[in-house]
């Protein structure tokens, strides 16, 4: 018994020496590079205890509780004391120390330490010393301002805009010209047509930071113009650490409105996907006759005879996230793992919700705008978004293997009901039209990666599986004519539903290996491969016979009633009809294969440059039926599309014109390629735009010559300047090209000469300098000023070779107001970021105001009777307060308001000195209240 207590009384001893012990963790970081210095010793003065950084500068000592000195040493770099450094029991203590080489043999330094890490701080180091000329947003921004997923947080970074709530441009470029990766590998997009990634689908709190590339070196891939745009999730944790948050938000002008249209859909909703009540309830492919028999009655009632909108309360908005996060050491083995998961629920009402048609008119002498077609009703939305990530990482001083997993599940389910007019002059008609959809988007990627040091050669390595689908089950658009107080589907009504899906698989490997010829001479060499494969399909069906078919009340629910559907006793009654075309789908197929060669060279104590080439080769492959001038059909099957190898050369130079001071300059090639769909012979007709789209085999890629200069000076270390300059020069720049005779109809097309310019600068500052009192008050500013040019001259819109500046002349019947240029679509002239940040550490107080707007952008290109469609300056201001509470600080709550100024989205039509609405929607204020509690 004895022994048994006393064995007890030493576990217990054991146990409370280990628990009086903490943890110093950082990173040692070259001052002239920014890297990690690989190799470094971090000990406890006075003592032998201490630590080697591994070879991305990371280091982790055991001390004990209290208050001590530590040094840190590197062969031929001054050596640096920091005095104060607080250990807590159990706890982690971060410490970042840069360090320079002891050139001049100078005395060690002593400073005192700093026990906060700035994400703010790391980010400005990166963008410092990194080859590229590179932006970003840290996760301290996201927190700061209230930005909870990425492309509301997109908007504050230099030259970024976000069009239509989810798709990047940058610089002015987006679409096939900016590039999204995760964590350093290609995602493709989840759009049926468009060619960049929906990054709406990010939320911020699975996210550590994003950095956007606007310059190409070898080692990025080639196939983008106006940036790369990388998101990097939650890294290597320091400590552990447990969170959870929850959140309501509240817009009077949409939430607790009593008569608010709905969608009642599958009892699964509230988690982002059909629960399988909206699927296609017959067999995929199954042949439904054109006349009417039993098999077509079947048929057509196992189809949901809901058409119509519900109307219901609108709920506020609801926010919960739970994160857990830890370093564990074992001897000389270090784990790591992060959980994140993220779940928002999102309620949107338009009441009054507007859209408008404008034609040009020349039945007089000039033309001018004449509307052609206005609709006014209710649109409500419910956005369901959620996302959980899982990694693992182990490492030794030399090695580090980590696995990272990452599920993005987005459901939007959307009600419409309106009344449209259409005001055509020979035969004006009313319609009351109703629409109810839903959309499930959802990404799985598992990337695995290796980082290892063999002396002076680093390899780095990656692999990357992505699975993504989109798919729009049962989309349900009811058009009922009303006519005098009579309902039909003569002139205009239509019952069409369909079910549209895309699905892509990818993978992609990526070996880079990193050789020191020496302290100023480094050597890299790499290669890429990638597969991807899509799939796309639409079933559509809809009914017969609906010019005879009586309507009674103007509720489209009341159309499947059993009394209206076919039957042997009822032979005029309505039945289900395929609409589907095979051209309609196709499946695509393609493959990377790529290589480089760079070299950063330190060529003078102050000037570096970065040099090299990199060679890709794509080869894309196209399965479907081929629509023929005589509307025959033909099968295409695995065709070979595109088979093209690209050497794209990279020459950056960085000047240091003092310690904190860089200019940069670049030239450099890269491409873009067209999209599976544009390069191919398909012929698809989109049920919810109601457009037709024509693949082009002769659509070449598109290269682009590429100019940068910048400035920038880092005065402290969160605080920088930077003036940048760009030219962009577009050889065989791909657009998509309306029809004269059918502006319905897309085509895409190489349109000849086209550049972008621009200038860029940005400002951070701290206001300490003007008086001491305001320490703790910073300001910043982004501006960033565009100009595109696509020479009309040169964009062929028909097979007759007619130019765009030709079909417009020949509309108006002469060159007068015919402009022969026009910017690209999506770019800004101008975009604006300003903020004011309040940061009190000692009460706990946090309050950030920041401001965004962009220029007056062209959103749809016109051709012949069809305006150009721009998009208003929408001026969004924007305020956050933050508090901590407790003695402890483990709560925090926080508050924020969005578009204080009740700013509406807003597009117009114009023409000469003409505007038109195009659309308006108002989305009010938004007031957003969160507790966070951190264990």
């Amino acid at each position: 018994m004895k022994k048994i207590l006393l064995a007890t009384l030493l576990v217990c001893l054991v146990s409370i020496a280990s628990a009086q012990n903490g943890f110093l963790r950082g990173k040692i970081i070259d001052g002239e590079t920014g890297e990690g210095l690989f190799g470094a010793t971090v000990t406890k003065q006075g003592t032998t205890q201490g630590s080697v950084a591994d070879f991305d500068g990371n280091f982790s000592l055991s001390l004990p509780a209290g208050t001590h000195t530590v040094v840190v040493q590197f062969i031929s770099y001054q050596s640096k004391t920091i005095e104060g450094v607080e250990v807590v029991d159990g706890e982690v203590t971060n410490l970042d120390v840069t360090i320079s080489e002891d050139v001049q043999q100078l005395e060690s330094v002593v400073v005192t330490a700093e026990q906060i890490r700035d994400n703010d701080v790391a980010l400005l180091s990166v963008q410092k010393k990194s080859v590229n000329t590179v932006d970003g947003i840290s996760s301290a921004a996201f927190k700061k301002v209230g930005d909870s997923n990425l492309s509301s947080a997109m908007k504050r970074v230099t030259g970024v805009t976000v069009q239509g709530g989810k798709y990047v441009y940058v610089r002015g470029l987006g679409d096939r010209y900016t590039k999204t990766s995760l964590n350093g590998m290609m995602i493709p997009g989840l759009d049926p047509d468009r060619n960049d990634v929906q990054i709406d689908i990010f939320p911020t709190g699975v996210l550590e930071n994003v950095m956007v590339y606007k310059t190409f070196t070898p080692n990025l891939n080639g196939d983008f113009a106006g940036g790369l745009v990388d998101i990097q999730t939650k890294a290597f944790p320091d400590e552990e650490s447990t969170s959870i948050s929850v959140s309501m938000g509240y817009n009077p002008d949409m939430h607790f409105k009593s008569n608010s249209v709905s969608y009642n859909g599958s009892s699964t909703d509230f988690l982002g996907w059909d629960n399988g009540q909206r699927e296609l309830p017959i067999a995929k492919g199954t042949e439904i006759p054109t006349l009417p028999n039993d098999f077509v009655a079947e048929t057509t009632r196992k189809f949901d005879p809901t058409l119509g909108v519900s109307r219901s309360t609108s709920f506020m908005n609801t926010g919960l996230s739970f994160s857990h996060r830890n370093q564990i050491q074992r001897e000389k083995l270090t784990w790591g793992y992060n959980a994140v998961l993220s779940y928002k629920n999102t309620n949107i009402y338009y009441e009054g919700f507007t859209r408008k048609r404008y034609e040009k008119d020349r039945t007089s002498s000039e033309v001018s705008l004449e509307r052609d077609f206005s609709a006014v009703g209710d649109l409500s939305a419910n956005n369901v978004l959620w996302s959980g990530l899982l990694s693992l990482a182990a490492k030794t001083d030399n090695h580090t293997i980590g696995t990272n997993l990452l599920h993005t599940q987005n459901g939007v389910s959307t009600a419409l009901e309106r009344e449209m007019r259409f005001t055509a002059l020979n035969n004006p008609t009313n319609i009351n039209n109703d629409i109810l959809a839903y959309t499930q988007r959802s990404m799985t990627n598992n990337i695995t990666y290796g980082k290892h040091q063999f002396n002076k050669l680093r390899v780095d390595w990656s692999n990357s599986l992505l699975y993504s689908k989109i798919t729009d089950p049962d989309y349900r658009d009811t058009r009922i004519n009303e006519d005098d107080g009579s309902y039909g589907f003569s002139n205009g009504g239509a019952m069409n539903r369909f079910w549209r899906g895309l699905t892509e698989v990818s993978e992609s490997f990526k070996l880079d290996f990193t050789y020191e010829l020496n302290e100023s001479n480094k050597i890299k060499f790499g290669g890429l491969g990638t597969v991807r494969s899509r799939e796309f399909k639409v079933y559509s069906y809809d009914y017969d016979p609906l010019e005879a078919f009586q309507v009674e009340y103007n509720d489209p629910n009341w159309l499947l009633h059993e009394e209206n559907l076919y039957s042997s006793s009822n032979p005029d009654g309505l039945y289900i009809q395929d609409n589907s075309n095979e051209y309609n789908n196709y499946e695509g197929k393609q493959t990377i294969l790529a290589g480089y060669l760079m070299n950063e060279m330190q060529i003078t104590t102050k000037l570096k440059s970065i040099y090299g080439v990199r060679v890709e080769n794509a080869r894309m492959y196209y399965t479907g039926v081929r629509l023929l001038e005589d509307n025959s059909q033909k099968l295409e099957e695995n065709t070979e599309t595109l088979n093209e190898t690209n050497l794209l050369p990279s020459v950056n130079f960085v000047y240091a014109l003092q310690d904190d001071m860089n200019l940069r300059a670049s030239f450099n090639k890269t491409l873009a390629r067209p999209s599976f769909k544009e390069k191919s012979s398909a012929f698809i007709e989109d049920p919810i735009t109601r457009t037709q789209f024509s693949g082009n085999l002769d659509v070449k890629q598109a290269q682009i010559y590429n100019y940068d200069l910048r400035w920038e000076y880092f005065f402290s270390a969160n605080e920088m300047v930077s003036v940048s300059a760009f030219y962009k020069d577009f050889t065989d720049h791909i657009a998509l090209v309306f029809f004269p005779n059918n502006p319905g109809q897309l085509k895409p097309r190489n349109v000849g000469e086209a550049a972008v310019y621009g200038t860029e600068l940005e400002l951070r500052k701290n206001l300490m300098f003007i008086s001491p009192v305001l320490e703790n008050l910073s300001v910043g500013s982004n501006l960033s000023l565009i100009v595109s040019k696509v020479n009309r001259q040169t964009v062929v819109v028909n097979e007759n070779g007619d130019s765009e500046y030709d079909t417009e002349v020949s509309y108006q019947g002469s060159e007068d107001g015919v402009e022969k240029y026009r910017d690209m679509t999506g770019q800004s002239p101008y975009v604006v970021n300003a903020y004011m940040s309040y940061e009190n550490n000692r009460l706990g107080l946090s309050a950030n105001v920041s401001y965004n707007v962009q220029g007056e952008t062209l959103t749809f290109i016109g051709i012949s009777n069809v305006p150009n469609v721009y998009t208003k300056p929408f001026n969004s201001l924007n305020l956050k307060v933050s508090k901590d509470l407790g003695k402890d600080r483990k709560s925090t709550i926080s508050l924020t308001a969005k578009n204080l100024l009740k700013a509406e989205n807003k597009m117009v039509y114009q023409f000469g000195n003409e505007e038109e609405l195009f659309s308006l929607y108002k989305p009010g204020r938004l007031f957003n209240l969160k507790y966070t509690y951190n264990f």
